[in-house]
C-alpha cells in the first residue's frame, strides 16, 4: 500500500515528471548534466534526444543509462541505446523503461539520421509505447513518431529542432488522453574547445514553457565539468564526464526544491578507431 501512497505524492508535487510516456525525457548523463538540454548534440544519445544528430556519428556504440529518480527505487529509469553508422547516416535503437510492478513503461524505438548537407541533418524514429497500470487495468500499446532538425551554422553556433508525437495518438480507444506533443528549440554556443554554453525551449500544447541552460567545461582532455538548470519544474543540475579510450562515463544529479536528488550515471561504449577531423 506504501508504494501507492508514493506514487500518488509523485504525481500530485511533480506532475510534469510524474508519466513520462511520451515527455521524451533528455536521456544520459550529459544532458542530465546540462539542465537536460540536448537538442544540438550529435552523439550515441542522439537515438532519445533528437534523431538528427545521428547522422553526426561515426562509430558504432552501445550506451546504457540509469536514473534513481528522487532516490526512488520505483521511479528508475533504465535505458539502452545501440548507434549504428550505415551508408552515410546511421542507425539507432533504443529501448526505455520506467516504474514499477503497479505502473510502468516500456518505450522501444527505431531512428534513422542522415546528412543533408555539409551543416544540415534530419532524422526520424518510430516508437512504440507500452503503459501498464496494475488492478486489473489493461496494458495499452500505441505507436507514435518523432522528428528532428540540426544545423551546425558555423564551428561555434550549432542550433537544433525536435517534435515528438507530431500526430495525436490517443492512448486508449477507451479514452480521450493523448500522448503529449512536444516541441523543443534549442542553441549550443562553442565558445572554446573548452567551454560550451546550452540553452533551450520546450513547450508541450497544454503546458507553460520550460527554459533550460547548462555550461561545460573541459579543463583537460578527459575530463569534464557540467551544470545546469531547468524552469519546470525549478530543478538544478550538475555532474562530470570522463573519458577512458573507447568508453565514455559520465555521472549526473538533479536537484528538485521540493523532491530532492536525482542521481543519474551512464557508459557508452565505442567499438572501432576514432574517426579523424
Amino acid at each position: 500500500m506504501w508504494k501507492y501512497w508514493i506514487f500518488l505524492c509523485f504525481i500530485l508535487l511533480f506532475p510534469k515528471g510524474a508519466f513520462s510516456a511520451g515527455d521524451n525525457p533528455a536521456v544520459g548523463g550529459k544532458a542530465a548534466a546540462l539542465g537536460y538540454t540536448s537538442v544540438t548534440q550529435g552523439d550515441e544519445w542522439s537515438v532519445f534526444n533528437n534523431q538528427a544528430g545521428l547522422a553526426w556519428c561515426k562509430r558504432f556504440s552501445v550506451a546504457i543509462y540509469f536514473e534513481n529518480r528522487f532516490l526512488l527505487e520505483d521511479l528508475s529509469e533504465k535505458v539502452i541505446a545501440i548507434t549504428l553508422p550505415v551508408g552515410k547516416g546511421a542507425f539507432g535503437c533504443s529501448f526505455y523503461q520506467f516504474g514499477f510492478s503497479l505502473y510502468s513503461e516500456i518505450n522501444t524505438g527505431i531512428a534513422y539520421g542522415i546528412p543533408l548537407t555539409k551543416r544540415f541533418s534530419a532524422g526520424i524514429q518510430i516508437d512504440n509505447q507500452r503503459l501498464h497500470i496494475a488492478d486489473g487495468f489493461k496494458d495499452n500499446s500505441v505507436f507514435s513518431c518523432e522528428i528532428g532538425l540540426q544545423f551546425r551554422a558555423s564551428e561555434h553556433l550549432w542550433l537544433g529542432m525536435h517534435v515528438s508525437n507530431p500526430v495525436p495518438v490517443k492512448l486508449s480507444p477507451i479514452s480521450n488522453n493523448r500522448l503529449p506533443t512536444l516541441f523543443r528549440f534549442g542553441i549550443c554556443w562553442r565558445i572554446s574547445d573548452g567551454l560550451n554554453l546550452n540553452a533551450e525551449v520546450e513547450k508541450d500544447l497544454i503546458l507553460k514553457p520550460a527554459l533550460k541552460a547548462g555550461i561545460e567545461y573541459r579543463p583537460t582532455k578527459s575530463f569534464f565539468i557540467r551544470m545546469g538548470f531547468l524552469s519546470q519544474p525549478a530543478t538544478f543540475t550538475f555532474g562530470v564526464g570522463f573519458q577512458f579510450g573507447n568508453l565514455q562515463f559520465d555521472l549526473a544529479s538533479s536537484y528538485h526544491l521540493i523532491l530532492g536528488y536525482s542521481p543519474q550515471a551512464s557508459l557508452v561504449c565505442f567499438f572501432g578507431k576514432k574517426p579523424g577531423r
